[in-house]
């Protein structure tokens, strides 16, 4: 597993890249990828709350080379409306056979910005 910790501009369209590299020769093709920021306490996620911010294929996010186990997450000025601070983050995969393998995880920072015209 791979920790990546990054930050985000609140109210800003952002793509985050993120590599899990090729695991084996594990391919991305006909896999599902689910990413989720969580509500957070001393870098472990809250699990009774629901994520704050949740993508998946075709929705926010899109495999850029499925063989060195690249995708983007497409974070949208809406998603981080009002969500100053820390949150945990998580990716997994789900492969054809229905193995879930948790990927990368980290910390999103959502820091403060002004809306310029």
């Amino acid at each position: 597993m791979i920790i990546q910790n990054f930050s985000v501009p609140a109210n800003n369209d952002t793509d985050v890249n993120f590599d899990v590299g090729p695991d084996e020769g594990m391919s991305l093709l006909g896999t599902s990828i689910y990413w989720r920021a969580y509500q957070q306490a001393f870098g472990s996620p809250l699990l009774d709350l629901p994520p704050v911010i949740e993508k998946h294929l075709d929705n926010g996010l899109q495999i850029t080379d499925p063989d060195l186990g690249k995708f983007v997450v497409e974070i949208n000025h809406d998603d981080t409306a009002n969500l100053l601070r820390n949150y945990y983050h998580e990716a997994t995969i789900v492969d054809e056979g229905g193995n879930i393998v948790t990927v990368t995880i980290g910390i999103m920072t959502v820091t403060p910005t002004e809306l310029r015209p």
